[in-house]
C-alpha cells in the first residue's frame, strides 16, 4: 500500500482496496457495500429460517415488499452471498444452501425451471420436454442441498395481470414448492402481496411478509454513518459533523437506501477523481448536476 491513508473509521475488510487507483478501487469492491437496517435485519432472520426449516410438505415461505429503491434486490443478494455454495466431499454435487433468480419476463413454467437449473451450474443442454426438465429440476434442488429459492421482481411475471397463463403458473409455483418441500421467499413490490393472496393456496405457502420502508431522518443518520463505516475512500468524511450535507444527501435520497446507494457511488467517483478522497457539500453538487435523472424523484 502506498498510504499512510488517514480514515480510521473504515472497516478493516475495506481498508484493502485503498490501495486501488481510480474508478478501478470501486469496480474491485463496491459490491460488498452493504449496510443493514431494522428491516433488513428482519428479513435476514426470516431468510435463514426458510434456508434451514426441516422438510414439510406444505413449506412456508416469505414475501419481501417494499416500494421501488428500498432496497429489496439487495437485501436478497447479500443474504444469498453470505451462503455461497459449497463443496460437499461425499457427493458429486455442491451444496447450494440459497439459490437466487429473478422472475421471468414470461409466467412459464419451463424458463423458471431452466433459470433454477442455470444457477445450479446444471443447465439441460438438449431440448427436454416440459416433464423431464421438472424431474430434473427438483432432482437438481434436492441433490444440491438448496435451502430455499428466492425469486426476485416478481412485479414482472405480474405484468400479465390476472390472465388464464398467470393463475397456471401459480398453480405450478404452489406444486413445486410442495414436491421440493422447501420455503420459497418471493421479492417484489406491494403488488405482489395481492397477486399472491389471489391464490388461497399459493397464499398458505408464502404466509409471512417483511416490508422494506424508507427512513425518517433519524433512521436515516444511523444508516448514512453505517454507510460511511464502508465507504472505500482514503480519508474520512465525518458527516456526523455536517448537518447540513446530512439533510442534503437526506433530501436527495427522499430516504430511500437504494437512492442513498447510488449517490453515495457516485460521490466516491468524484471524491477518487479528485484526490480529496471524502464526501463534502461540494462533493454531493457536483453528482447532482452530473445525474441524468433527479435525484430525489418519486418512485
Amino acid at each position: 500500500m502506498s498510504g499512510p491513508y488517514n480514515n480510521p473509521k473504515l472497516r478493516p475488510t475495506m481498508q484493502e482496496f485503498l490501495e486501488i487507483e481510480g474508478r478501478q478501487r470501486l469496480y474491485a469492491c463496491w459490491d460488498r457495500v452493504f449496510v443493514h437496517t431494522d428491516d433488513t435485519k428482519a428479513a435476514f432472520v426470516a431468510l435463514q429460517d426458510c434456508m434451514n426449516a426441516a422438510p414439510n410438505t406444505k413449506p412456508r415461505g416469505v414475501v419481501i415488499v417494499g416500494d421501488s429503491d428500498t432496497g429489496k434486490s439487495r437485501t436478497m443478494t447479500a443474504f444469498r452471498d453470505a451462503h455461497r455454495p459449497q463443496p460437499d466431499p461425499e457427493s458429486e454435487y455442491a451444496e447450494h444452501p440459497v439459490l437466487y433468480v429473478k422472475a421471468p419476463d414470461d409466467p412459464n413454467p419451463v424458463v423458471f425451471l431452466k433459470k433454477l437449473l442455470d444457477e445450479l451450474n446444471y443447465p439441460l443442454n438438449y431440448n427436454a420436454q416440459p416433464a423431464d426438465v421438472r424431474s430434473h429440476t427438483v432432482r437438481m434442488l434436492r441433490n444440491c442441498g438448496v435451502g430455499t429459492v428466492m425469486i426476485d421482481e416478481f412485479r414482472d411475471i405480474g405484468n400479465e395481470r390476472m390472465s388464464a397463463k398467470l393463475i397456471d403458473f401459480f398453480v405450478f409455483l404452489k406444486n413445486l414448492i410442495n414436491e421440493v418441500e422447501r420455503p420459497f421467499v418471493v421479492g417484489g413490490t406491494r403488488s405482489v402481496v395481492d397477486m399472491i393472496a389471489s391464490d388461497p393456496q399459493l397464499a398458505g405457502r408464502l404466509d409471512q411478509k417483511i416490508e422494506l420502508r424508507p427512513f425518517k431522518i433519524a433512521q436515516f443518520v444511523k444508516v448514512l454513518l453505517a454507510f460511511e463505516l464502508m465507504l472505500p475512500l482514503r480519508n474520512a468524511s465525518n458527516f456526523r459533523e455536517d448537518e447540513r450535507l446530512i439533510q442534503e444527501i437526506f433530501t436527495l435520497s427522499s430516504g430511500y437506501i437504494g437512492r442513498l446507494n447510488v449517490l453515495l457511488h457516485d460521490a466516491c467517483q468524484v471524491a477518487i477523481e479528485s484526490q480529496e478522497e471524502r464526501i463534502t457539500l461540494s462533493t454531493i453538487d457536483r453528482v447532482r448536476g452530473r445525474s441524468i435523472t433527479p435525484l430525489g424523484r418519486v418512485a
